[in-house]
């Protein structure tokens, strides 16, 4: 809620810079959403990501899968076992599931291995798409470029997109 708040009050503070500047302001959007749909080196990274997360989630679901096997185990044979056995298969279901947490914590958590690879994949896409923009924004000489994916955007005549011209520079960029 604060940022579309910062970008309400940045959009007014833009919107109010020609009242004071003697020269006329331009300005341009883009959907950058689009633009990451658009794009085949985001579509890539996509691949890239899921062919990595169902190999993490199938190793995980190993785990699951011999936790619930040995849970599964030990309440068939508990009437059984002796007090000293109960406590060492409890200890080592306890091990197990604790391994577990932490294996889905490493892979999947907010700072796991999934999260770093994307992150990976993204950085150097993010560093052209920005390239593009700016060079977009520097050849037509915008002075703000905003970006209507992000909220900050109320309205605009579409003359004003300049996504086409992104997603152009990115393909002459990559030579596509």
């Amino acid at each position: 809620m604060s940022k579309r708040i910062t970008n309400i009050i940045l959009l007014g503070l833009v919107l109010s810079i020609p009242a004071y500047l003697p020269a006329q302001l331009k300005l341009g959007f883009i959907d950058s959403n689009r633009i990451l749909q658009d794009f085949e080196d985001v579509r890539d990274a996509q691949a890239k990501l899921e062919k990595e997360t169902r190999r993490l989630q199938a190793q995980y679901a190993g785990y699951v899968e011999r936790l619930d096997s040995l849970q599964q185990e030990f309440e068939r044979q508990r009437l059984l076992l002796s007090n000293d056995k109960i406590r060492e298969k409890e200890q080592e279901l306890q091990g197990l599931y604790q391994t577990t947490q932490e294996f889905q914590q490493a892979k999947f958590g907010p700072e796991g291995e999934l999260y770093r690879f994307q992150a990976t994949l993204m950085t150097p896409i993010l560093e052209k798409i920005d390239a593009a923009v700016k060079t977009v924004g520097a050849e037509r000489g915008y002075d703000f470029i905003l970006d209507a994916a992000g909220g900050a955007l109320v309205y605009s005549l579409p003359a004003y997109d300049l996504t086409d011209d992104v997603v152009s520079e990115l393909r002459r960029a990559m030579g596509r």
